[in-house]
């Protein structure tokens, strides 16, 4: 796998142009901790062609993963996206596909095929899991990102030449 010194920070958006965010409340004091900046890795141990990548919140200290209940949900996981990056395991339970990848693309569990990453139509609710990407009247599984800052020209030129 290529050496990767720098994360890529991302605001993931749906198409309604909103700005989606993850919501932790998972922890015992039932503080809601709501972030908007994604860190994005690829995830080398699965099919390339599929476009695998892994998501981490609060600079990659905590990544999205999908756990089973009675059906798969979206949640926070204590886990470095950079030693998930560098791991030989599949990590497939933190890993999404990226559909139709482009400017506009759909983020499928590779744990739970079928199951996309969505935002609601409603303001202020945090992203979820959808097994019907078609129900668009309630749904929206259109999403793309928008670096965290501008790229100002040097740095793109250290990017190149892997100096970053």
């Amino acid at each position: 796998s290529p050496n990767l010194n720098k994360l890529l920070c991302f605001r993931m958006k749906d198409t309604a142009r909103k700005s989606i965010y993850v919501q932790n409340d998972q922890h015992h004091d039932r503080l809601m901790y709501v972030y908007d900046e994604i860190s994005m890795v690829p995830s080398w141990n699965l099919d390339a062609k599929q476009f695998p990548i892994i998501l981490g919140i609060k600079r990659g200290y905590l990544c999205l993963s999908v756990g089973i209940d009675q059906q798969p949900f979206l949640q926070i996981e204590e886990k470095n996206i950079m030693d998930l990056y560098h791991s030989k395991e599949e990590s497939k339970n933190f890993t999404f596909y990226m559909r139709n990848p482009g400017v506009i693309f759909k983020l499928e569990s590779a744990m739970y095929p079928g199951w996309f990453i969505c935002s609601s139509l409603e303001d202020n609710k945090p992203i979820t899991l959808t097994n019907h990407p078609e129900e668009v009247e309630s749904v929206i599984t259109d999403l793309y990102f928008q670096p965290c800052y501008k790229v100002r020209l040097p740095l793109a030129a250290h990017w190149r030449d892997g100096s970053v």
